[in-house]
């Protein structure tokens, strides 16, 4: 059976002992026949069976993948958070800008004041005297602070203002009447105004001579605005005073009889004698005054309080 090439019997099921087993190969070609390593020869596809290898080639190739992905996702995810608000906290100095722009607005407050500031003529007195001329003291001030004079009568004493240069350094003007029609900013360098009605309360502008004797009209202190009525009130109060340019000639006088200012940085008295025309009512009245110099520029008013008796 050996030497015959036949595929019949035993020869067959040998073929196929010598396929499944090739570690038998010493086995099956034992009797040293040609026909046996023909067959061995024939058995090599064997080998071909042997792709396991690629089998763990496939599986690792599979496996990598999923295991890098998932933590090469979370990294960038974690960092980009973290990395964002960091600047955040390092950029909060801003505010100190805000601070700035609000410490900028304060200088403006300093501006702010719209009023035009008042470098005109100061006020140095603002009294009540006797018909001589003998100086009266205060009797005490108000809540407000302004002097009172209290005086026996309304009328026969003699009311006086005096001044001096202000900031502009120009001397005082010495205007008392601006007799200018219809024209409210035509108001004199001495502006006194009461608060309420001397006399009659007249409100015709310097009626003080004969036949004619008016009085004065009530203002509100202080308010200087230029208006007619105010205006008015301005020139017939001011139009009753005479100016006083030396202190040796004033209208005043001190204890011994001297002629003199009130104050001695006076550089002008304006003085007037309170009349029957110009009677003061019984009670408290207000009297405001203020000067201008020459260029008409306005210092500060001054308020007094003249007390008289109720009739």
């Amino acid at each position: 059976m050996r030497g015959s090439k036949s595929l019949g019997g035993r020869t067959i099921s040998r073929l196929v002992g010598c396929i499944l087993l090739p570690v038998a190969l010493s086995a099956c070609g034992g009797g040293g026949g040609g026909g046996e390593r023909v067959v061995v020869v024939t058995a090599t596809p064997g080998p071909t069976l042997s792709p396991t290898p690629t089998v763990p080639i496939t599986l690792t190739a599979t496996a990598l993948p999923p295991s890098p992905t998932p933590t090469a996702t979370e990294a960038p995810a974690s960092a980009t958070p973290t990395l964002s608000p960091s600047p955040l906290p390092s950029s909060t100095p801003i505010p100190p800008l805000t601070a700035t722009p609000t410490a900028t607005l304060e200088p403006s407050a300093t501006l702010s004041p719209t009023a035009t500031p008042l470098t005109g003529a100061i006020v140095t007195a603002f009294e009540v005297a006797d018909a001589s001329g003998q100086f009266n003291n205060p009797i005490g001030t108000d809540a407000f602070g302004r002097k009172i004079f209290s005086r026996t009568a309304g009328n026969g004493f003699i009311l006086f203002v005096e001044g001096r240069p202000g900031p502009s350094l120009l001397p005082v003007g010495t205007e008392v009447f601006s007799p200018k029609a219809d024209d409210p900013t035509a108001q004199p360098d001495l502006q006194l105004l009461t608060a309420r009605p001397l006399g009659d309360g007249s409100l015709a502008v310097c009626d003080n001579s004969f036949p004619v004797l008016g009085g004065i009209p009530g203002s509100t202190p202080s308010d200087y605005t230029p208006v007619q009525p105010i205006t008015d009130a301005l020139n017939d109060f001011g139009c009753r005073f005479t100016v006083y340019s030396e202190t040796d000639f004033a209208c005043t006088q001190d204890s011994t009889g001297n002629f003199v200012f009130r104050s001695p940085s006076s550089t002008v008295q304006f003085c007037t004698l309170l009349t029957d025309a110009l009677t003061f009512p019984g009670g408290d009245t207000i009297l405001s005054a203020r000067l201008r110099d020459t260029a008409g520029n306005a210092g500060p008013s001054v308020e007094i309080v003249v007390r008289v008796p109720q009739s």
